[in-house]
Formats: C-alpha cells, sequence, structure tokens
C-alpha cells in the first residue's frame, strides 16, 4: 500500500513537474512598451507569455538605454512588439544583434496610415492600434498554428474593447470640438484630434519633444494663452518634466485652467483600453462636460 501510494504520489509529480516544464517553455514575446505589451498580452496569453521592458510610468522613455539583461530577452524572444516610428529604436538594435537567429517583429507603425514625420505616440491613435492588434493576431497565428482559434478569439475581444473606446469617443467629441487646448509635448494630440480638440502653442511642444529649450517667443506664447484664458486645458507629459513645463502648470493651476498629466508608458495593473477610456473621461471632466 506504501508502494502503491508512493508510485500514485510520484507520478503526481511527474505529471506536475511536466506542465511546470510546458508552462515554462511557452514562446516569450518581448515588447518595448507595456501600451502594446498590454494589447499583446490580451491576445497571446496564456499561449505565448508577453514581457514589456518599459513597464512603469517612472521612466523616461527619452531618456532609457537597455542593458545586457534586455538583451537577452530580445535575444530569446519568439516574437518582438515595438511602437516603432522612430520612437524605440533601441528595440530594433538589440534584434539586429540576434544575427541570423531571426524573429518576427510587430511594430505599431506598420499602420498603412503612418507616413515618415507623423505623430509618433500611436497608442494614443485608436486606428493604429486597431490595425496592430489585426496584424498581431496574424503573426502570433504563424508562430504558434496551434493555438490559432484562440488568437482570432481573444483578438476579436481586443478589438470590441477598442471600438467601446470609440464609442465613448464618438459620444463625448460633439461637446468638446473645438475647444482650445494646449500641451507641453505632442504626446496627447492623437488623442485630442480624435475628441476634435484645437491643439495650440506647437513650437513650444516640439522644443520639448526634441529635449531642446522651448523659444522665448515660444514661452512667451504659451504664458500669455493662460493668463488670458485663451485655453481651455493644458496636458503635459508627467514622464519628460523639466522647469519651463513646471513653471507653466503652476501658472495654469493660479489661473484656474484644469491640467492634465498624460503618461507615455501605462500605469501598471490596467489594461490598455481601461487607461485611455479614463483619460477620455478626465478630459471631459476637465473641460465641464458630462458624458
Amino acid at each position: 500500500m506504501r508502494f502503491a501510494v508512493s508510485v500514485f504520489s510520484c507520478l503526481i509529480a511527474a505529471c506536475a513537474g511536466s506542465v511546470a516544464v510546458q508552462a515554462a517553455e511557452a514562446p516569450t514575446i518581448v515588447a518595448a512598451e507595456n501600451t502594446w505589451g498590454d494589447l499583446a498580452a490580451q491576445v497571446a496569453e496564456p499561449d505565448m507569455h508577453v514581457h514589456s521592458i518599459l513597464a512603469s510610468p517612472a521612466l523616461d522613455p527619452h531618456l532609457y538605454e537597455p542593458g545586457p539583461a534586455e538583451g537577452r530577452l530580445v535575444h530569446d524572444a519568439a516574437l518582438i512588439v515595438a511602437n516603432g516610428a522612430g520612437y524605440d529604436a533601441w528595440i530594433d538594435r538589440l534584434a539586429q544583434a540576434r544575427g541570423g537567429k531571426s524573429a518576427p517583429v510587430v511594430r505599431a507603425d506598420g499602420w498603412s496610415g503612418w507616413h515618415a514625420g507623423d505623430n509618433a505616440h500611436l497608442w494614443y491613435n485608436l486606428a493604429a492600434v486597431a490595425s496592430f492588434v489585426g496584424r498581431f493576431v496574424v503573426v502570433c497565428q504563424e508562430v504558434d498554428p496551434a493555438h490559432a482559434p484562440a488568437y482570432e478569439a481573444r483578438g476579436k475581444t481586443v478589438l470590441a474593447a477598442v471600438n467601446q473606446v470609440r464609442e465613448q469617443i464618438a459620444a463625448v467629441r460633439p461637446k468638446t470640438e473645438g475647444q482650445p487646448v494646449a500641451a507641453t509635448e505632442p504626446v496627447f494630440t492623437p488623442l485630442a484630434d480624435s475628441l476634435g480638440l484645437r491643439m495650440t502653442q506647437q513650437a513650444f511642444q516640439q522644443a520639448i519633444m526634441n529635449d531642446v529649450e522651448p523659444p522665448a517667443s515660444a514661452v512667451a506664447a504659451f504664458e500669455q494663452d493662460i493668463s488670458q484664458h485663451a485655453i481651455r486645458l493644458v496636458a503635459y507629459n508627467a514622464q519628460a518634466d523639466r522647469p519651463s513645463v513646471q513653471r507653466l502648470i503652476a501658472q495654469a493651476r493660479q489661473q484656474n485652467i484644469p491640467v492634465l498629466p498624460v503618461l507615455e508608458i501605462m500605469p501598471p495593473d490596467q489594461h490598455w483600453q481601461t487607461w485611455i477610456q479614463q483619460t477620455v473621461t478626465q478630459v471631459a471632466q476637465a473641460l465641464g462636460q458630462d458624458q
């Protein structure tokens, strides 16, 4: 009897070990940013595991440099996900370092609507997001054909969530269209465009995005718009703050102009769709509009 129990226990242990090995051997997808990593995970998991390299809003993506650990992750990945558009060129370098060991790369800028010089913050562009999801499903099916139906089903669920965000924006837009807003950096611009907002202070935004101090004329124009209440909202990149931006934000608050912090790296423990819906809600509330 003891022997039988022992054998039975060993069989259970062996099976459990086999399941653990199978789980450990699930192909890994490496995403440059968690914005795309989350969308990828909603499609790919549990059949493939997704690891996002940039996963903390405390990081400034523009200053990030990968190390050996990130190089190993990309080297071993079955599939690579990136924003593209020159935003995360470092992951392209890591992918090229794989040598002859190639892996498919799905980039958000693979969208047919992307043109060189367009706004690179594509996770705020719903058409780009929908295109990414559709293309990612196809590549998942090519990498892991055994689970092709599951990828297709989960992809449809994610696209339905993207459509829900579209519907929310369509409901809000009649109340926000044409309202003048400003931003310290063009991170928020694709979403602002979808809401019909009129974005001002482009010169200041471009300077900050290019990591240079804005010209005095751009700063003066921004300050004037705030003091004259010519704008209804000021959005700023909470991950790339600098003294010139802090002064404008402080001035806007003194003038009781709503200030909206936006991020390039999604807060942890959220899905892309929830994050974007919350941002749309915040914009509507800041502009005094009910949804």
